[in-house]
């Protein structure tokens, strides 16, 4: 597991916007507290395969998706080669 993955996890149930709305919604009694635990882990889990979605199965597309016409007139461009980007920003 890689450390953004860990990241994501324990980001997930760190104080927050999403934690500060369970709380509210559990407050207001719009949720029950087992609501708001599904919710939770429900959350964790879909942000889980998400992240192993986009990186085990997304970036191999990345190259042609790149190249296409349409996401060059958006400007979309590829900075994963790039080590250390903020550094590269921050120097040109």
């Amino acid at each position: 597991m890689t450390y953004l993955a860990i990241f994501i996890i324990l980001k997930s149930q760190m104080p927050g916007t999403p934690r500060i709305r369970s709380l509210r919604n559990l407050y207001l009694h719009y949720h029950t507290m087992t609501q708001v635990v599904a919710g939770a882990f429900v959350g964790t889990a879909l942000g889980c395969v998400w992240y192993y979605f986009i990186n085990y199965y997304f970036t191999k597309y990345v190259p042609f998706i790149i190249e296409h016409p349409f996401e060059k007139y958006l400007l979309i461009r590829d900075f994963a080669p790039i080590p250390h980007l903020i550094h590269f920003q921050y120097e040109k």
